[in-house]
């Protein structure tokens, strides 16, 4: 009986669905391809300058913490460059006290290369962020304020130290009004205080050797910041609803009459029922994938 019906391109049911499925993959490839829905990104780099970072030796003398996070600084402003639409970035440096090592916050990778050079050729930049001490209270409180002049962005604090201080909550419950996410790599032991305010914010934690500090920064963390992924996700998903909705028509004449030889009216139920099915789980995974990601759903952060 079903050798008589019409090709399954000639129904709308199958039609509209297949547009939307292209409609949809495309999307998604442009998506992927362009970098279409990048959030725009602001990133304040606070550097632990403290002694611990490079004594016994000289200040940013080759093989020390200190010249490992410059050198990862660096990768990371040439991996910015290669944005359509670079990240702002500005660079402070603190142990005791803070200093800005860079003007503003810039887009300009080359600018910001030239200005963090002339800044740690300063003779006196040890006296002036007092490098016999760690303060990641005045790290955070800072790096938060400059933050929060930059309007419509998504806002990262990135903070590499490799010694333990306290972080007070009044400090992170300011991040977070401020929309701060609060990002720390530690180059030894764990500081479960910058973990937890990590969490809190919604930013990334890691503790580790020195080695893994250009990985982190041209990798995990630009790679977090920068993602359009959640929108490649929807992209996908509305795919996968349309292909089920394509498949209706197929399911029926192919499967459950052709195949299975059910009755007609059971074999559109159950058709319509896999699409129905998809449609309605497909969303609530979705929503847990983007979860697993820590990717909010309705913020463009």
């Amino acid at each position: 009986m079903t050798r008589h019906l019409r090709s399954l391109w000639f129904y709308p049911l199958f039609q509209i669905p297949m547009m939307f499925l292209a409609a949809c993959l495309v999307a998604a490839a442009l998506f992927w391809v362009l970098g279409i829905g990048r959030p725009n990104v602001a990133v304040a780099i606070a550097l632990d300058l403290s002694n611990s970072t490079y004594a016994p030796q000289a200040f940013n003398a080759p093989g020390t913490v200190m010249e490992r996070e410059i050198q990862a600084v660096r990768s990371y402003l040439q991996r910015n460059n290669q944005l359509g639409s670079p990240n702002q970035v500005q660079i402070f440096g603190f142990g005791g006290a803070i200093r800005p090592l860079t003007n503003s916050f810039n887009t300009d990778g080359k600018q910001i290369e030239a200005e963090l050079t002339q800044a740690l050729q300063n003779r006196d930049l040890p006296q002036q962020i007092i490098s016999n001490t760690t303060d990641l209270n005045l790290a955070i409180q800072k790096g938060t304020e400059a933050l929060s002049s930059i309007p419509n962005y998504c806002r990262d604090l990135l903070l590499v130290t490799d010694g333990a201080g306290n972080v007070s909550p009044p400090v992170v419950v300011n991040a977070v009004a401020q929309k701060v996410r609060l990002n720390s790599i530690i180059v030894g032991a764990e500081a479960p205080e910058l973990k937890l305010a990590a969490l809190t914010t919604n930013g990334i934690y890691i503790a580790g050797a020195k080695d893994r500090l250009e990985n982190f920064f041209t990798k995990e963390f630009f790679a977090k910041v920068n993602t359009n992924i959640k929108w490649i996700v929807l992209w996908l998903g509305a795919a996968w609803i349309a292909l089920m909705w394509t498949l209706t028509l197929p399911l029926d004449r192919w499967i459950f009459q052709g195949l299975m030889r059910l009755e007609m009216p059971l074999a559109g139920q159950l058709s319509l029922g896999n699409a129905l099915f998809w449609s309605v789980l497909t969303p609530i995974l979705i929503w847990q994938i983007l979860k697993l990601l820590d990717l909010p759903f309705f913020s463009a952060c």
